[in-house]
């Protein structure tokens, strides 16, 4: 066999390695860590004519983590993000260099086994998977063991109701805690009228949502009401205690007036007896009015301290009654935020058990798999950033590749239609894919919000939930 014969086989090894891959996936295939090569390197000796076969260099071989194939003679050589033919051209070259050769030895690179990918999501068995070239999105899922599926529908419909009613509990629970909320939070402000949220007003269940806050509106005026005419009661009776404080003061004044004169008629009738022109007798008839009249006015003075006391009694009762209405109003203020957190977090809980149902119900001919339609998300990494797009059950996915699953609930509650519009192909890796958010899973938390308690817009999402 001449030299021309060899190196004509030897770039027919190579070309038919690249083919396959080239033929069956879009684009070039490019080489990334876990993927195991088969390298075979010869080198044709000019003098005997006979093709020389570098043993030290010829098997299979792993890509490493940091994305270079260490190799006997030569090293580490970078293969991941070049194609096999790259990595061929680089094992000759550097095998040159190394040994000192005349001619650049020839190389051919296979793929012996892809790196995995992976899938994740609505999807029976999550996980790893060998790759298999011209792998596409509907068969990667069909490999995970279909989409996810409950065993017992009977039991799984079960589940959907049970969550559903639960659903359609809380949230009706929640509309009259709302209400509640916005009644104590205008009593706690002194406010006159109760001022109701959005989220009560755009409530899917008007009907329910107006009677809560014609009821709690009610409420507020009644209380309020209650406290005024208390409040009038008391001040009523602080007008008579002032009253008779006023009256109580003259009586005083008028008892000083008198005893004033008394003691001038006293003094006058002690004058008088001991000039000898009166008789005792009449002193001790004005020693005992006088008396009389300053026993009055202690009388009147303790009359008085009484309607002070009773004054700043009233006045005390008035800061009390509000004071504790202000308090009470406080304290189920914050027993309503109480509940109103747990059925937050227990809607979230009902919110993911029904979805949960829901996406089993998927295959098992239940009436909940008509609101619920697979959407594929394919992230790939791409360079030093990761590209995550939308994609058709033909996409085709390559090795390393991420496949996410997610069961979304169609807008009119019909299977078989996309819920956002037709999904785009996978583009090539090679142009540049904006990044596109992975949106919630059902199975994280389906129609509800995942962050904290739950937003009105979590608590609406549920109450759709509830009445399909």
């Amino acid at each position: 066999m001449s030299w021309r014969q060899i190196a004509a086989s030897c770039a027919f090894v190579v070309a038919s390695v690249l083919a396959a891959p080239a033929a069956e996936t879009p684009g070039r295939y490019l080489l990334g860590p876990q993927d195991r090569l088969t390298i075979r390197v010869y080198d044709l000796r000019r003098n005997t004519g006979e093709a020389y076969s570098w043993t030290a260099l010829n098997g299979e071989f792993s890509v490493a983590a940091d994305g270079t194939v260490s190799l006997p003679l030569i090293g580490q050589i970078k293969a991941a993000g070049g194609t096999p033919t790259d990595l061929a051209e680089a094992i000759g070259t550097s095998l040159k260099q190394a040994a000192d050769l005349a001619e650049t030895p020839a190389a051919s690179v296979e793929v012996a086994k892809y790196r995995p990918y992976y899938i994740t999501g609505a999807v029976q068995q999550p996980g790893k998977f060998e790759y298999q070239p011209g792998l596409t999105v509907l068969q990667a899922v069909s490999t995970a063991e279909g989409l996810l599926r409950g065993s017992d529908p009977r039991a799984i419909r079960k589940e959907m109701v049970t969550t559903r009613g639960e659903l359609r509990t809380l949230v009706t629970e929640r509309i009259a805690l709302a209400a509640k909320q916005a009644r104590l939070d205008a009593e706690i402000a002194s406010a006159d009228a109760v001022t109701f949220g959005e989220d009560l007003k755009g409530a899917l269940d008007k009907a329910r949502a107006d009677q809560a806050m014609r009821g709690e509106q009610l409420l507020f005026e009644t209380r309020r009401n209650s406290v005024k005419a208390e409040i009038a009661a008391i001040e009523q009776s602080m007008t008579s205690f002032r009253a008779e404080i006023s009256a109580l003061e003259n009586k005083s004044k008028s008892l000083d007036r008198q005893i004033e004169l008394s003691r001038g008629e006293l003094n006058l009738v002690n004058d008088l007896v001991a000039k000898g022109l009166t008789i005792t007798p009449r002193k001790l008839a004005a020693e005992q009015s006088q008396a009389a009249f300053e026993s009055n006015r202690l009388d009147v003075q303790v009359a008085m301290l009484r309607a002070q006391q009773s004054l700043t009694r009233a006045e005390r009762d008035i800061i009390e009654l509000r004071s504790r209405f202000r308090r009470d109003a406080l304290a189920d203020a914050a027993d309503t935020r109480l509940k109103l957190a747990q059925n937050d977090e227990k809607t979230l809980t009902a919110g993911r058990l029904s979805a949960d149902a829901e996406s089993q119900a998927l295959g098992s001919g239940e009436d909940g798999a008509e609101m619920l339609t697979p959407r594929y998300e394919v992230t790939r990494r791409v360079g030093d950033r990761s590209n995550t797009w939308l994609a058709q059950e033909d996409a085709q996915v390559e090795p390393g590749d991420v496949v996410r699953v997610i069961l979304v609930r169609n807008q009119n509650g019909k299977s078989g239609e996309t819920p956002q519009g037709p999904a785009p192909q996978i583009p090539s890796p090679q142009v540049s894919v904006p990044q596109v958010s992975a949106p919630r899973r059902p199975s994280e938390g389906g129609n509800v919000s995942r962050a904290g308690p739950a937003s009105a817009d979590a608590v609406r999402r549920a109450a759709e939930s509830a009445d399909r």
